[in-house]
């Protein structure tokens, strides 16, 4: 009895303890989501500032780095001449994805190859890409979510890269936003008891624009292609039935569109981009196709590099620099569970995060599976960064924010993060020097001794030799640019060393003139090693024939560039 006295008396104190522990319990959940309730509030009141903020810094750092030199890759340059290829010969660029370069002749007809006008081409990209996110996320997303995702698309370095730049990455990444609006609006007009017919009424203008804005994202990336698949496959989860039927005919309706105008107007494509997908290298046909065993070797090796490597990079966690050893396959696993889960947590929270999330996953699949492993390049992840910064960051704000310190410490982070990302962006003023140098009129400045060379080779080329000579180049579409529109005929790699074979191949082309350029393999270090492609073609010859090889000029004396005359 006493026992049970004992316990009763014990329990009557309880009450008091557990009331008075209720209500710590409320203050300290009250207080858990203070701090992220204050920046939701504050960044919804001062919502118009904080975008025009963020978007005046973008187009500022889109200045602040703005790069005027064309890199010494090829891709960005090659898009300016195909662009101009269209607009002078009317030749449709099939090949890597008409969509940017269609645009981009626009560009060239108003100030013709001015690589400074064609550059700022991005920057309006850019400023398009930021709005348009901004308005395909507002008042969808927590604001924090919506703040942190504008401010590193906005500052982030990597991505600002490509905001002076002509490769086709910022264009895309503007046009996808587009698309993103797009769905967005669509998904908000949805009623589950609207007929077929009623809602293509209410629709119809939503669903043409949706068709002509996926197509062109179709056309501008092969990969991009399953943006429309993430589209059926959210509304099929969803079972938006009629809405999967709709985005069908809508795109298929465009596309076979598309397709008949510029098959009627320029002939059928001359590029099969599924069978350059299956090429074990790209610039190596003989080598034959992947099989399906291939395939899942280069997922998972690109998989490997991606999601351990570069999407940290890009976001300032990992170094820049980095060896082979620096992809943790590990590393990677952990990284697509992290996204997975997240993933999970927008499918019960938030079906705009959660459509990201499926596109995100195809348009990595896509990559994965379509991209050589050996092009091991970060630009080719940039278009799905916004995505995976959305993501990461939608997810841990789900995960702590019932959670006062983990909040506290994750803005903390953040922000550390931001600036970080604020101070690797500016700190490079080389390029400031570089830009007003080039406006000044010296289109070479900034270039390796190598690059200046050999551009100014192609000058020569364009200014002394008949209109109708046709010169080899190892970067014909550089030669190209810097030679005011003189085509190149190019050489990506070594077809033969046998001299008669070489000079048979040539003739064959009507090949009459070669650059031989001393381009490095390494682009920051001057170590004697150079892309030595046409070196091993016409060395055999000089030794066999030295009679058909005859030197025509020469510019530069350290990493001099040749120009050499073939005498068949």
């Amino acid at each position: 009895m006493s026992k049970v006295n004992d316990s009763m008396s014990k329990k009557e104190k309880h009450p008091i303890k557990a009331q008075a522990s209720v209500k710590s319990s409320a203050t300290k959940n009250a207080n858990a989501s203070t701090l992220f309730d204050t920046l939701n509030t504050w960044f919804e009141k001062h919502d118009k500032k904080v975008f025009y903020t963020l978007l005046f810094l973008s187009t500022l750092f889109s200045f602040i780095l703005f790069d005027a030199k064309v890199s010494d890759g090829g891709d960005d340059s090659s898009y300016i001449e195909r662009a101009w290829s269209l607009l002078m010969e009317g030749k449709f660029p099939y090949f890597q994805g008409p969509g940017y370069p269609i645009f981009l002749s626009l560009v060239v007809k108003l100030f013709g190859l001015n690589v400074i006008a064609l550059k700022m081409f991005s920057v309006v990209c850019q400023f398009g890409f930021v709005w348009f996110t901004y308005k395909a996320f507002v008042k969808r997303i927590p604001y924090t979510v919506l703040v942190a995702l504008i401010a590193f698309i906005s500052l982030n370095s990597y991505m600002q890269y490509y905001s002076s730049q002509t490769f086709t990455e910022t264009f895309f990444l503007f046009i996808q936003a587009l698309c993103f609006y797009i769905v967005f609006k669509i998904i908000d007009s949805i009623k589950k008891d609207q007929s077929l017919l009623d809602d293509l009424k209410a629709n119809y203008s939503k669903w043409l624009l949706f068709g002509f804005l996926f197509v062109l994202l179709s056309i501008s990336k092969s990969v991009a292609i399953v943006g429309i698949v993430a589209v059926l496959v959210y509304f099929a989860l969803n079972k938006n039935y009629k809405q999967v039927l709709l985005a069908i005919v809508a795109f298929v309706a465009i596309r076979l569109t598309y397709q008949f105008i510029t098959t009627a107007m320029y002939g059928a494509s001359t590029s099969d981009q599924f069978e350059m997908i299956l090429r074990k290298e790209l610039y190596k046909p003989e080598l034959g196709y992947e099989d399906f065993g291939g395939m899942i070797d280069r997922f998972f090796n690109n998989f490997n590099l991606y999601m351990s490597l570069h999407i940290y990079r890009i976001m300032n966690l990992r170094r820049e620099a980095y060896e082979l050893t620096s992809i943790i396959p590990q590393f990677a696993f952990i990284t697509a569970l992290v996204m997975g889960v997240f993933t999970f947590l927008s499918y019960k929270k938030n079906k705009f995060v959660f459509f990201s999330s499926i596109y995100l996953i195809m348009l990595c699949g896509g990559i994965f599976f379509g991209i050589q492993a050996q092009n091991m390049q970060d630009r080719l992840i940039i278009i799905a960064m916004p995505m995976i910064f959305l993501l990461f960051f939608y997810g841990i704000y789900e995960l702590i924010k019932r959670y006062s310190l983990l909040q506290t410490i994750f803005i903390l982070f953040a922000g550390g993060m931001l600036l970080y990302t604020v101070k690797v962006s500016v700190v490079d003023k080389s390029k400031i020097t570089a830009f007003k140098k080039n406006l000044s009129g010296d289109i070479y400045y900034g270039y390796t001794p190598d690059w200046e060379n050999f551009l100014k080779m192609s000058k020569y080329c364009s200014d002394s030799l008949p209109d109708s000579a046709k010169v080899l180049s190892r970067k014909p579409s550089m030669s190209f640019l810097y030679g005011n529109g003189k085509k190149f005929v190019g050489q990506f790699v070594t077809t033969s060393t046998d001299a008669d074979t070489v000079l048979m191949g040539w003739k064959k082309e009507n090949i009459q003139y070669v650059i031989l350029g001393n381009l490095r393999m390494n682009p920051k270090k001057n170590n004697g090693r150079v892309i030595n492609t046409i070196h091993r073609m016409i060395g055999p010859v000089y030794q066999k024939y030295k009679n058909k090889i005859r030197l025509v000029k020469s510019i530069g004396t350290k990493e001099k560039c040749e120009l050499y005359e073939i005498v068949y």
